[in-house]
């Protein structure tokens, strides 16, 4: 047995066991609390915190320009429509058909819990696109999870990387005196990382690779504009502040976003902001103000949009157009009356005219 075959059936045990662990009733109770006990760790701490700056300080810090609303939405809905994009391109389907399920995908994702929203996207694909099997929905939407990966690991590292480099951001006295070994170490993971991927691309990715090069093209793309944006945004708010301690934050922002499973993360990164605040001497107050109420923006219009979103399900599901693999409307028999369809019928026999 070749090292690949082995490594694939040592996965596949792996995923078994992973499976029947996370589906069973011990499995699911375990998971959800733990995701329960951080969040409520996180909160718990998050209060506390605001409660000693005070809570007067923090209200009379929210950001009153209007640019940082402006921001808020470009950031919020850069996702839904490079996934809009994305999955146009590989099923073939109108934009305006993909947007609302890809806007409750990110809701999924941000606030039940990582891949949540590919699970939906699937049960959605699965009602509307008959054309396609069930595993070609599984493959393309996990393709697409993949190259996600790969493009947010690519850019975490190469932007962490760059403001190492270039001194953006301050660095631990540890890292400093050990720069050369940890450089190293992180070329030797990229090294590797990619030569799995290469290596066993054909038998984990299905999608083409013409595909597959769009697909990461558009994610790093998306990954790279929202790290623009978000600069702007906080530096609109403070200005005062330079951009060397925003980057700074983005650092810990990107870091944070790259852990999976993680629920809260904004919570998370609002609670690490405010104690880097004290420690880099800046009003904890204005980060306060800033990321908390980015926050509560987030998801305040996240549960906006999935309320929209699960309207528009309900009232469009039987008056959704469904199209074949040329991208053509595809019309159902319930659309058709019987009339037509003997019309249609008697125009195939031999010998009826074209």
């Amino acid at each position: 047995m070749s090292l690949t075959q082995r490594l694939k059936v040592r996965l596949g045990r792996l995923r078994v066991r992973w499976k029947w662990f996370a589906n069973s009733s011990f499995g699911e109770h375990l998971l959800r609390g733990l995701r329960r006990v951080l969040t409520t760790g996180v909160v718990g701490y998050l209060v506390y915190r605001l409660w000693t700056i005070g809570w007067r300080e923090v209200w009379s810090s929210v950001p009153e320009t209007p640019w940082f609303y402006v921001l808020f939405v470009g950031i919020y809905f850069v996702l839904p429509v490079f996934q809009t994009l994305i999955f146009s391109i590989v099923w073939g389907r109108p934009v305006h058909v993909l947007f609302p399920p890809m806007l409750k995908k990110r809701v999924y994702n941000k606030d039940v819990m990582s891949y949540s929203g590919e699970v939906y996207l699937y049960l959605w694909g699965d009602e509307r696109i008959s054309e396609w099997s069930g595993m070609e929905l599984i493959h393309s939407i996990k393709d697409n999870a993949i190259m996600s990966s790969v493009a947010s690991t690519t850019v975490a590292f190469g932007l962490l990387g760059a403001f190492f480099l270039t001194g953006t951001v301050v660095l631990p006295g540890f890292v400093v005196r050990h720069g050369v070994a940890y450089a190293v170490g992180g070329a030797f993971i990229a090294a590797v990382t990619i030569y799995v991927a290469v290596k066993f691309r054909r038998a984990v990715l299905r999608l083409s690779g013409r595909l597959l090069l769009i697909l990461i093209t558009l994610h790093v793309s998306r990954l790279l504009l929202v790290q623009i944006l978000q600069i702007l945004q906080w530096k609109v708010v403070i200005p005062e502040i330079g951009l060397t301690v925003w980057f700074t934050f983005l650092a810990v922002q990107i870091i944070l976003q790259g852990i999976p499973l993680l629920p809260s993360r904004d919570l998370l990164f609002a609670t690490a902001g405010i104690e880097m605040a004290g420690a880099m001497e800046i009003s904890r107050s204005a980060i306060a103000g800033l990321f908390v109420l980015q926050s509560v923006l987030d998801k305040a219009t996240n549960l906006i949009a999935f309320v929209a979103v699960t309207l528009w399900d309900r009232r469009t599901l039987d008056r959704l157009p469904r199209f074949d693999h040329n991208g053509n409307e595809d019309v159902s028999p319930e659309g058709v009356s019987p009339e037509s369809l003997e019309e249609a019928e008697s125009s195939m026999r031999p010998g009826s005219p074209e």
